[in-house]
């Protein structure tokens, strides 16, 4: 969920390399989605395109329902979607709250549930979610909202995991560090942009790359021991 996102996107290039079928879903741009498509050689068959608004539980439902019918089974389910929404704790109003943690945790959340049940009959899941490094450091100036909402994102998908444990079914996150992505770009200056990255050990922001090869292998038998956790994909940060 979340294609035509920098880090959805790049989740898709890695999956695509081991021909799987995929629902790809966007919010305002399927264009972008049906254009990453074509570069990966990704035909009908193989790439289903859903446009949809999760801001209802009844959205997001009727999206896990959609993709289910149309690949036949949903074995994985990637939850990149969302933007941080930047804004100072001054200006922050309630509708931003809602607008945010319905993003972040409310949608994340009500998709995993939906996904859930077929895959507790198959014996077989795999459900990952992107978090960040905010809930760390409570996020930065114009980003408590956000950081807020992923922390209790990080706490109900854990505790979803330990209940779903013994079904076949793993449920991990991937805290996602510093990306140079269009959203940090339009969020912070370039000085507070090199201000960040002077604080990540490694000295360098993440690649979206990295933060998919998370994904990837969360999503891989190599991970089948693994569920409940969160995994730093932030240089040290």
């Amino acid at each position: 969920m979340g294609a035509s996102g920098a880090i959805g996107s790049a989740v898709v290039r890695r999956l695509a390399r081991k021909e799987t079928t995929m629902g790809l879903h966007c919010f305002k741009n399927p264009g972008s989605v049906a254009s990453l498509c074509r570069d990966l050689g990704i035909d009908a068959n193989r790439g289903h395109i859903f446009q949809a608004d999760l801001g209802s539980e009844k959205a997001c439902s009727g999206l896990v329902a959609e993709c289910r019918q149309a690949l036949g089974s949903l074995d994985l389910l990637a939850i990149c979607h969302g933007d941080v929404g930047w804004k100072g704790w001054r200006d922050l109003e309630w509708a931003d709250w809602e607008t945010i943690f319905r993003q972040h945790c409310l949608a994340a959340y009500t998709l995993a549930t939906h996904a859930l049940p077929s895959m507790i009959a198959a014996g077989f899941g795999r459900i990952v979610y992107l978090s960040s490094i905010a809930p760390k450091y409570a996020g930065s100036s114009r980003s408590i909202h956000y950081a807020a909402a992923k922390g209790a994102l990080e706490i109900a998908m854990r505790g979803l995991a330990r209940e779903v444990a013994r079904t076949g079914v793993r449920i991990n996150g991937v805290r996602a560090g510093f990306v140079m992505t269009p959203q940090q770009r339009t969020g912070r200056t370039e000085e507070e942009q090199e201000e960040r990255i002077a604080k990540i050990p490694l000295g360098r922001a993440g690649k979206t790359n990295e933060i998919a090869a998370a994904f990837e292998y969360l999503m891989s038998d190599d991970a089948d021991f693994i569920t409940g956790e969160i995994i730093t994909v932030a240089g040290g940060d």
